[in-house]
């Protein structure tokens, strides 16, 4: 099964900075420069992995993403996360409160990050059965 990653507001990164690739064999990858929060629903609906920087994702957007079972959340993106419908859906969210993306460096370390943790969250789902 491939695993479908959706970055919704990729624009917050600096110019030149961008996530690397997985080390996972069968996955897609969307990056969006801003989207709204009705183009969250036509563009998320089949994610299993979303991460936003700065775009709030409310339970209405939770709800048009059935298939979506991790939400990374990045910087002040964390405070505008509906956490409560994350918990209701069975979404688990990673959220990284204090990471910064302003500084190319500090941005490019934060996608390394980002990239290493979707790594490490799709092997844990296969060793323990949840993906095949």
């Amino acid at each position: 099964m491939a695993i479908k990653v959706v970055v919704v507001d990729a624009a917050q990164l600096p110019a030149g900075v961008d996530f690397p690739p997985l080390e996972t064999a069968k996955y897609g990858w969307e990056q969006y420069p801003a989207l709204t929060a009705d183009d969250i629903g036509e563009r998320c609906w089949r994610a299993d992995i979303v991460v936003t920087l700065s775009t709030a994702i409310d339970m209405a957007s939770l709800k048009k993403m059935p298939r979506v079972k991790l939400l990374i959340a990045i910087g002040e993106a964390c405070q505008h996360v509906d956490q409560n419908g994350l918990s209701q859906l069975g979404v688990e969210l990673m959220a990284l409160p204090s990471a910064q993306c302003e500084e190319p460096a500090q941005a490019q370390i934060l996608c390394n990050r980002v990239s290493r943790a979707i790594d490490h969250y799709i092997s844990n789902c296969k060793n323990s059965g949840v993906l095949t």
